[in-house]
């Protein structure tokens, strides 16, 4: 793991090595002044990016920075602590292909979270499948994205 501290805030990055120009957009993204209190953790599938770096996560919980949502607006990331466990990560592997959609898959039926998201208020509402994306909530998707278990990674958050 990396750790690059800007004059705000720091991020850790989530693999041994990152490409240059990466860490040059981390790095301003730290000398900004809203990331203040924010966690910024980098994925490690991370690189440049057009307005900030490709896998960079982090709380904000009372701004918008449109650069850093780009194309991925309507993704989401979930983190939980582990407790230290044998994991077989073939099974692991075949339960989430089971039971998680991804690329241009869907949900047979919306996930829990549907509850707490009005997707009728949305001003687009019109231009949208609505449906489709009710069954998309709880997707992994497809490109970039990821479910990441590493060994390496027990308890830390």
């Amino acid at each position: 793991m990396i750790e690059i501290k800007g004059k705000y805030n720091t991020a850790k990055i989530f693999i041994d090595k990152v490409e240059e120009k990466a860490a040059e957009q981390i790095l301003e993204l730290c000398n900004q002044e809203f990331v203040k209190g924010s966690m910024i953790r980098i994925m490690p599938d991370t690189h440049a990016g057009a307005g900030c770096t490709i896998g960079t996560t982090m709380t904000i919980k009372d701004k918008i920075v449109p650069n850093l949502v780009g194309v991925d607006i309507g993704c989401g990331m979930f983190v939980s602590r582990l407790k230290e466990t044998k994991v077989d990560f073939a099974k692991l592997d075949k339960v989430i292909r089971a039971f998680v959609p991804s690329g241009f898959n869907v949900r047979k039926t919306p996930h829990e979270y549907n509850a707490h998201i009005e997707l009728n208020n949305l001003k687009c509402k019109e231009h949208i499948d609505l449906n489709r994306a009710r069954l998309s909530i709880g997707t992994l998707g497809g490109g970039n994205h990821f479910i990441l278990r590493p060994r390496w990674a027990v308890g830390i958050a």
